[in-house]
């Protein structure tokens, strides 16, 4: 597959939750629609943030957008709905 056939994904903006966990959905005409857990440990490890600090893990998520975006490609996603969890492994 060539990457002009490939589907187009967004990625919608991070929520950081109570344990720093950012919460996202990534979704694509022809793909579908998928929500997404990425745990602070794989933000700093996987995406580079300096710390574990809202802004650092915030501006590692917007610099690392490709990254993710090609990890979630090569995911496999449940049909059942639940929220994917990523980690460090994924990167």
């Amino acid at each position: 597959m060539t990457a002009m056939d490939q589907p187009l994904m967004n990625l919608t903006a991070p929520l950081l939750s109570v344990d720093s966990t950012l919460l996202f959905s990534a979704y694509g005409f022809g793909w579908g629609y998928c929500a997404f857990a990425l745990p602070a440990d794989a933000v700093c490890e996987g995406l580079g943030a300096a710390s574990k600090t809202p802004k650092q893990l915030m501006l590692a998520f917007e610099l690392g957008k490709h990254r993710l975006l090609q990890a979630i490609a090569q995911k496999a996603l449940p049909g059942t709905g639940e929220r994917v969890t990523l980690s460090t492994a994924d990167f």
